[in-house]
Formats: C-alpha cells, sequence, structure tokens
C-alpha cells in the first residue's frame, strides 16, 4: 500500500480534464470518482456513450486509476418514490461501472432522517427500517450482478449501518460476495469513543478486515464538537489504522477525503511519512 488517492469531488469542478490536472499536479493518480466532475449529475438517469467515451480517453490520457464510483443514494429513504429513483439510477451506475472499468460503486446505506441522508434519525433502528434496507439490497445486487461490480459499504454514524457489528450483520444477511467493506478509521468512532481508540481500531478491523476492498484517509477530531477534518490534522492514531490495514493484506490505494483542495499537499505529506514513500 503506497498510493495516495482521493475523492474526484475534492476539486470542485465539473470540468474533467481540469479535475485530472489538478490531481496530477498533486501528485495523485487514485481516485474514488464522482461524475460531478465530469459534468454529469453524481447519479445521473441518462449518459450518452460519446460522454463515457471521453471520460474513458482522458482518463487513459492522464493515466489516473479509477479505484471506485460514487454510486451513493439513501437505500432506507422515508419518500418509498425517492427510493425506488435511487435504485434506477443506481443500475445505470453500475452500467457506467463497468463501461470504464471501475470496479467498486459505493454505496450510502442511509438513514429515516427526511432532511439528509447523512443524518441520524432514531427510525434508523427500527426493523422496518432493516427489512427496506434488504429490500433495497436484493435489488441493487442484481445490477451488481449484471455488471460484475463489488458495492462498497462503510459504516457511518449517522446511517442504519452504524458499527461494524451492524455492518457485518448486514453481509451476512445478503449472502453475496459482492458486499465489500470499505474501510475508513474516523468512521469507526462515536461521541465518547476517543478514550479507546486502540480499542474501536483493533475491534474494528477485527469483524471487518477480511473483506476490505478500498481504505479512506480522513481524520476525526474530538476537541470540541465531534468533527471530520483532513488526514493529519486530528485525532485518528493514523499509525495504528495504516498499520491494520497493512496486516488485513490490503495492498490498494489510501483515499484522501474529508478535506479541501488547499489541504491536499499537507495531509498527503503526512500520510506519505507514515507509509515510508
Amino acid at each position: 500500500m503506497k498510493e495516495i488517492g482521493i475523492f474526484s469531488r475534492t476539486y470542485e469542478i465539473g470540468d474533467l480534464e481540469e479535475t485530472y490536472r489538478r490531481m496530477t499536479a498533486n501528485g495523485i493518480t487514485h481516485t474514488q470518482f464522482n461524475l460531478s466532475n465530469a459534468g454529469l449529475p453524481s447519479l445521473p438517469e441518462h449518459v450518452a456513450e460519446t460522454k463515457l467515451e471521453e471520460i474513458r480517453t482522458l482518463t487513459a490520457k492522464y493515466n489516473i486509476h479509477l479505484d471506485a464510483l460514487s454510486g451513493t443514494f439513501n437505500m432506507i429513504d422515508p419518500d418509498e418514490e425517492a427510493r425506488k429513483k435511487g435504485c434506477d439510477q443506481f443500475k445505470l451506475q453500475c452500467q457506467i461501472a463497468r463501461y470504464l472499468g471501475i470496479p467498486i460503486v459505493t454505496l450510502c446505506t442511509g438513514s429515516k432522517n427526511k432532511e439528509s441522508k447523512w443524518k441520524w434519525h432514531e427510525d434508523n433502528t427500527k426493523q422496518s427500517s432493516w427489512d427496506d434496507l434488504m429490500r433495497t439490497t436484493e435489488t441493487i445486487l442484481k445490477y451488481a450482478d449484471d455488471n460484475d461490480v463489488i458495492l462498497g459499504v462503510e459504516t457511518e454514524a449517522s446511517n442504519i449501518i452504524c458499527s461494524p457489528e451492524i455492518a457485518r450483520k448486514y453481509m451476512d444477511a445478503s449472502g453475496s460476495d459482492r458486499i465489500k467493506i470499505i474501510m475508513d478509521g474516523a468512521n469507526l468512532f462515536h461521541d465518547g469513543d476517543a478514550a479507546d481508540m486502540e480499542k474501536v481500531l483493533k475491534e474494528g478491523f477485527e469483524i471487518l478486515g477480511r473483506d476490505i476492498v478500498l481504505a479512506h484517509a480522513k481524520d476525526i477530531s474530538f476537541k470540541g464538537n465531534t468533527e471530520f477534518v483532513a488526514a493529519g490534522q486530528g485525532d485518528l492514531d493514523f499509525r495504528l489504522y495504516i498499520d491494520l490495514l497493512k496486516k488485513t493484506g490490503y495492498e490498494g490505494a489510501l483515499i484522501m477525503h474529508g478535506l479541501s483542495e488547499e489541504q491536499i499537499p499537507v495531509s498527503k505529506k503526512f500520510l506519505e511519512e507514515i507509509l515510508n514513500v
């Protein structure tokens, strides 16, 4: 594990060639790709083949590796019609991933919060919410099978999958080896967990380590209100996190996110020093 990548959306522009120019200027050639950087909606309803060919051509020109494609929609959206629309869009997302040779499409298991899929709601703990999640999963697994892609899930404190234990339960319940883990050390923590840094990290890897297909690198600060920050700017024990990643045999890129474009050089240098690149 020596390559450091980035969420393409860190570059807040809709011009793909300019995105790739900036990425390579930062010494980055791996990305979790968001279609917004190609001037498209993150989850489009239609995409012309000529547009996909343009993306493929530019990706090859700049020697960029598309490690994953963002496919996040609210899998337990309280609005059933919105949930159905998300599934329909996800079908196209899997087809796009196959066309572009992207092995992983990322998920958001979602929340019953009507304002945002990234905000917690107490209804997330209900059996009916779990049932919604499994119905959505059954639908999108067909699209993953049809297009030979992996679905990447991660623990999110605000989502129905909010812990390694629930993530494991979900993977087992799906009955599919197409659902794998995107590991994000910062996401393993809830308020009050700061004192148990080593315990939380080691338990997370013990439960999920064998199924990691992609690894994220953002930080978490426990000073004041708990918040996500750029790698190296918070309290996450990155040396332990990366050591645990290595012990699983993970050999993919370490994908930075939760940072601004201006923070990229400092965070990249911080991670390189730990990786001894």
